[in-house]
């Protein structure tokens, strides 16, 4: 069957304006994440203001084009369910993925080496706050098993925390991707 040659045209013009539809599914670490995604120490010290911090800087970023949304969907999200987990690390996200409000997808870390009582099961401190802001399903959940898989090593959360610097964390992150197991690799 012939297309019009009209046709493959109309998709380019078409993710250009959606940029959401060029997106991969399961985008690489270095599509999300970067240096600049990163806070290095938090001067948070209570949950909120630590949504709060995180919420400033992504938007200083140029991350999101609505920062008020984005910290309401955060504390909503956190009073509902706690995202701290044990070994220090909470995923923060929002419940409802509203891919309009993020120029593109992102990863964002901040470390807090104090510690923030968050909620944690553990009812330790958390130190790691990785914000997942991905508009497919499927990069959402992968992305989150992969994070989730990297921060039960607590030897992989002790380096992240030891490091200096965002480029220093950023290429610490990239090395506990590289290593994930067969079935959390990127395709």
């Amino acid at each position: 069957m012939l297309m019009p040659a009209s046709a493959g045209k109309g998709v380019a013009v078409e993710e250009r304006e959606n940029p959401a539809l060029a997106e991969a599914a399961d985008p690489a670490l270095a599509e999300l994440f970067e240096p600049t995604h990163i806070i290095p120490e938090l001067k948070a010290t209570t949950r909120e203001s630590v949504i709060s911090e995180v919420v400033k800087a992504v938007a200083q970023r140029g991350l999101v084009s609505d920062a008020r949304w984005l910290e309401t969907a955060l504390t909503e999200r956190e009073r509902m369910v706690p995202t701290a987990m044990p070994n220090g690390v909470a995923f923060l996200h929002a419940r409802h993925r509203a891919s309009e409000k993020f120029p593109k997808q992102f990863l964002f870390l901040a470390r807090s080496s104090k510690g923030v009582a968050f909620g944690s099961p553990d009812e330790r401190p958390t130190h790691l706050f990785f914000l997942l802001a991905l508009r497919k399903d499927m990069a959402h959940l992968r992305w989150l098993a992969r994070l989730s898989w990297i921060c039960r090593n607590r030897t992989t959360v002790a380096n992240l925390l030891k490091v200096q610097g965002a480029e220093e964390i950023a290429r610490a992150l990239r090395i506990a991707v590289e290593e994930l197991p067969g079935n959390l690799k990127q395709r």
